[in-house]
């Protein structure tokens, strides 16, 4: 682990409760990836819009995922390819006991915690366009385990009388 890494020093002293595998990835060190994903997308209009400026990858089936963690003087930057083409960049950085993710042209703010050996976000502040939205626009989970010594993890995000926008679960190698 790196002094000053950016998981390590949002969470403290629960960072130590993680699986290895998640510890391992989220030490502050540069990766890169591997594992299988799916991805389901909203059918409407407005899910279609909003997936288009956030970058979101297509829906797909047991897909590969590469996944490129970069680590930056501000953070880290998380570069997926979902499928081998469809790519997904997002930079991540503290703002206080938050972790900041920024996505096409939203930026998302969460207090991320530990739970069984796996790390929940929650989210906290959502703005698009650099204007802030009502969360409770917003259904938005992400989880991260590890299965089978594998890291796993789950993003599913909702708009509010609009219905899904994005789900994608799957697994990642992780070497501990």
């Amino acid at each position: 682990m790196t002094a000053g890494s950016l998981f390590p020093s949002l969470m403290g002293a629960e960072f130590s409760a993680l699986d290895p595998c998640l510890r391992w990835i989220h030490s502050g060190e540069s990766r890169r990836l591997s594992g299988r994903v799916t991805v389901e997308r909203g059918r409407s209009f407005i899910a279609a819009a909003l997936g288009f400026l956030a970058a979101l990858p297509r829906a797909m089936v047991d897909a590969p995922i590469d996944v490129s963690i970069e680590r930056t003087p501000q953070g880290e930057t998380w570069t997926r390819l979902f499928g081998g083409r469809e790519e997904m960049t997002t930079t991540l950085r503290r703002d206080g006991d938050l972790l900041v993710e920024k996505l096409g042209l939203g930026v998302l703010k969460f207090r991320l915690s530990a739970r069984g050996g796996g790390m929940t976000w929650r989210l906290e502040r959502i703005t698009a366009f650099g204007i802030a939205l009502p969360l409770r626009w917003f259904s938005m989970s992400a989880a991260i385990d590890s299965r089978n010594g594998r890291y796993h993890f789950i993003v599913d995000s909702a708009l509010r009388g609009v219905g899904r926008i994005v789900r994608y679960e799957g697994v990642l190698d992780a070497a501990t």
